[in-house]
């Protein structure tokens, strides 16, 4: 499944747009060029965009795949350290929600923080949806 990136949440549009000038305007196109660790490192010298800042698109474009996951609740999941399904089905949806109240408070985040009816729907079906085919 691949998202815009301009659908995600925490994305500056400024940023959104270096991007598409980048060639990726969607999740799928972004891991096709993060994964490669040669383009990698040209990326964060023609965009401008810190590797941090990759690093967290790539988070969120991972979590993203998650069904029943809502794009709102990807920055506060990967501030919380969740930075893929790996991660965040080491947890139960209590320990997750535990972890994330935690954080949210430890470091005032104001974001859309998910309920534990969220939370355990993502642990329903815990598999992520594939990636969209190539074009």
């Amino acid at each position: 499944m691949s998202l815009k990136m301009n659908e995600f949440h925490g994305i500056d549009p400024k940023q959104v747009e270096t991007l598409k000038v980048a060639g990726i305007e969607n999740t799928d196109e972004l891991m096709k060029l993060w994964s490669d660790k040669e383009k990698r490192a040209g990326l964060v010298t023609s965009t401008g965009i810190s590797e941090e800042d990759f690093l967290r698109f790539a988070a969120m474009a991972r979590l993203g795949r998650v069904k029943g996951m809502a794009l709102q609740h990807l920055d506060i999941l990967v501030a919380a350290g969740i930075d893929g399904p790996k991660r965040l089905f080491g947890h139960t949806p209590d320990s997750l929600m535990k972890h994330v109240s935690e954080i949210v408070a430890e470091k005032k985040l104001t974001g859309a923080v998910p309920t534990l009816e969220d939370v355990t729907a993502w642990f329903a079906n815990p598999k992520p949806e594939p990636a969209a085919a190539a074009k």
